[in-house]
């Protein structure tokens, strides 16, 4: 089959019986110093029109040093990413078109080649660039951010060289926990995220916190390490079955995600345990998993679209100072330039909230 080319401003211009810069200035707004009559403005759309021309967008971002695109990367790492992703992506899409901006999206591999991933994201497509609970490390974060504009959602390490947008996690987990022993549990497991992540220890210290001054020992309140996955929350559910037992059981685990609660509720079930009567479960996210559970999961709620919508508009505020800086002129004597504002670098940190479901109530011993 003979592919038909898309028309071209040369295309229009022969049709128009005009310039070819006539025809930019017209339909690309590319700026002349050539004034434009109103017939030939017309003959130009009238012939853009009959071609069926569609500006070529990545020509006009070039030409305008703005594609007025912005990249989304992360590293996808199982079940348990895969839901928390798609629920900060669906938030930046929406502040994205909201604004007028194109997003495209990044998977970035662990590892060298996810470095190597990473610094090709930045190759002039877009115009800056929103990571998604990164595991890159900040020197290659620094560097790119140099050329490319970077916010970070929930980084591990937040660094003062660009925006990182977190959440409130120690004392979100505080006040899951603070609600279980409410209920009256005075035995609760914890199963942790990867605790190299800064995130992950944060809400390790809320659940720590909330027990320690309650006075409940850490015999019966274990920390147990695990991973942000649904594989994470079988195994260590059926860990701490063989551990204790069926019927020495802690009356309560909360889990660091959603997607270990949900590996958590499908190990009990297989062992006839029930929840909450037998024993209560709270999460982490509130992600589309909470509701996919049965029972539907209490869990901890981070606020997706706040964090998006403040990541997206950081990035733009930080994409629109470094234009502004590059366009500024020598300053001519007597004439000073102001400073151009910028927001200033850092952590915004925004509050989750606690939503109670069915998986929680008071212990049954």
């Amino acid at each position: 089959m003979k592919r038909h080319l898309a028309p071209t401003l040369k295309d229009v211009a022969r049709e128009a019986a005009a310039t070819v810069s006539a025809a930019s200035v017209v339909l690309n707004g590319a700026s002349s110093s050539a004034r434009i009559s109103e017939g030939t403005r017309s003959r130009i759309l009238e012939a853009a029109a009959r071609l069926h021309y569609r500006r070529n967008a990545v020509a006009l971002g070039l030409s305008q040093r703005r594609m007025n695109a912005i990249g989304v990367a992360a590293t996808i790492r199982g079940c348990a990413t895969n839901h928390y992703f798609l629920a900060v992506l669906s938030g930046i899409l929406q502040a994205a078109t909201d604004r007028g901006q194109s997003v495209t999206v990044f998977a970035v591999p662990p590892g060298e080649k996810g470095a190597q991933t990473f610094q090709e994201c930045c190759d002039g497509r877009i115009d800056g660039l929103i990571l998604v609970a990164p595991y890159i490390v900040d020197s290659l974060m620094a560097i790119v951010n140099r050329t490319t504009p970077i916010v970070a959602i929930q980084g591990s390490n937040p660094s003062p060289n660009y925006h990182n947008v977190d959440i409130d996690d120690e004392g979100g987990a505080y006040a899951a926990t603070r609600y279980l022993l409410d209920l009256g549990h005075r035995e609760i497991a914890y199963f942790t995220g990867p605790l190299e992540l800064a995130g992950a220890r944060r809400r390790v210290r809320g659940f720590e916190r909330a027990t320690a001054e309650s006075g409940i020992s850490r015999d019966a309140s274990p920390v147990i390490p695990g991973y942000y996955t649904m594989e994470s929350g079988v195994h260590r559910t059926a860990e701490l079955i063989a551990r204790y037992g069926r019927a020495a059981l802690p009356t309560a685990i909360f889990c660091a995600n959603d997607a270990a609660a949900f590996g958590c509720i499908q190990t009990l079930a297989a062992y006839a345990i029930r929840v909450p009567q037998d024993i209560s479960i709270i999460g982490f996210d509130d992600t589309h998993m909470a509701q996919m559970t049965r029972p539907l999961l209490t869990t901890v709620r981070q606020p997706f679209d706040e964090m998006a919508r403040c990541a997206v508009d950081l990035l733009l505020a930080e994409i629109d100072h470094r234009e502004r800086s590059e366009s500024v002129c020598e300053p001519v004597e007597a004439l000073p330039i102001e400073p151009t504002a910028r927001p200033s670098l850092g952590v915004e940190v925004l509050s989750p909230s606690l939503v109670v479901r069915e998986s929680t109530g008071p212990p049954s011993r």
